[in-house]
């Protein structure tokens, strides 16, 4: 009987240490998030005509209701968020997302001199923020791309702002579908 009791204590150990030992590994593993279903509208316009790469957040802030739309009339991909501020629809601007290639002046010399405060974002990446209590915003660059962000402080924090970068940061980029 005590040899029993030992042989099921050791495979006891065995299993619990096995549950742990793999519970580690699937909790280490990344999480590919999508962009935000507030997005949904608009992938399919971004994956046949964004004339860049786009990253989108998987997280935005869930107390306001946004509408997107998405153009590339600047020569670079352009992602808006119009905010609807009423029960009309009436909407006003919210969240702005763009993306060009990596200026070869990167990064900003002196950032404190021109407005800009230096922000630790994830996966390593430094990012520059700035506001003037109407617009506030950042910018970083990612696999050779500059992402810029801008807010309306009347209705996200810069708060909100970084949160949204990080999500952002952790995407995939969408890119065009092969004709």
């Amino acid at each position: 009987m005590l040899l029993v009791k030992r042989i099921f204590n050791s495979l006891l150990e065995v299993s619990i240490g096995l549950g742990v030992g793999v519970g580690s590994l699937l909790a280490t593993l990344p999480v590919w998030a999508a962009p935000s279903p507030v997005f949904d509208s608009i992938i399919e316009e971004i994956q046949t005509s964004a004339t860049g790469p786009v990253r989108l957040p998987a997280a935005v802030p869930a107390d306001v209701e946004f509408s997107p739309m998405f153009d590339n009339n600047s020569g670079a991909p352009v992602v808006r968020l119009r905010a609807v501020t009423d029960s009309e629809g009436t909407t006003t601007f919210g969240v702005i997302i763009m993306s060009a290639p990596e200026p070869t002046d990167w990064p900003p010399q002196n950032p404190n001199d021109h407005g800009l405060t230096v922000v630790e974002l994830d996966e390593g990446l430094q990012g520059y923020a700035y506001g003037d209590n109407t617009i506030a915003g950042l910018q970083w660059v990612q696999d050779g791309r500059l992402y810029m962000l801008n807010i309306n402080e009347q209705l996200l924090s810069l708060d909100d702002a970084i949160a949204m970068a990080n999500s952002m940061i952790g995407e995939s980029p969408i890119t065009t579908s092969p004709q």
